[in-house]
């Protein structure tokens, strides 16, 4: 994002490959005063093709995690015509940023947390299907300056 109160440099997790199993990602710590982020997950690799991804943003609350939902989420959408119009998806869905999702990478999707219980987030995932296993990064962008 090109404002300048916006931190876009917030590594929730770098591009890893998955071991197909569960897994939990290192606390990310907000400034006191964020009360809304957003959160851009980017699959990059995928062992094979009928590997599912599912990946959710959580949040710290005296010493337990808890899914956050996300207020709306968009992923990118190639412009072909002028009729072409881009998926947006309410939070209807779930807390999931990605749900046992298939598509084939590259790409990446963005979910709009409007309001978190706390400062502190992770990104947990889990990976299956044959040899389970995807490469994906997450970045958390945020207002500096929030009251």
């Amino acid at each position: 994002m090109a404002f300048v109160n916006y931190i876009t440099d917030g590594e929730l997790r770098a591009s890893a490959a998955t071991s197909g199993a569960a897994e939990q990602d290192d606390a990310y710590t907000l400034p006191e005063s964020t009360q809304a982020c957003w959160v851009t997950v980017e699959k990059t690799a995928e062992a094979n093709a009928d590997n599912l991804l599912t990946v959710r943003l959580q949040c710290q609350v005296n010493s337990v995690w808890y899914d956050v939902p996300w207020e709306f989420m968009q992923a990118p959408a190639a412009v072909a015509t002028a009729a072409g119009v881009a998926t947006v998806t309410d939070r209807t869905t779930g807390p999931n940023i990605l749900d046992a999702d298939s598509t084939a990478p590259t790409y990446s999707i963005t979910a709009y947390y409007k309001s978190l219980p706390s400062n502190v987030i992770r990104t947990i995932s889990i990976s299956s299907g044959t040899g389970a296993a995807n490469t994906w990064s997450a970045e958390v962008a945020y207002m500096v300056n929030q009251l």
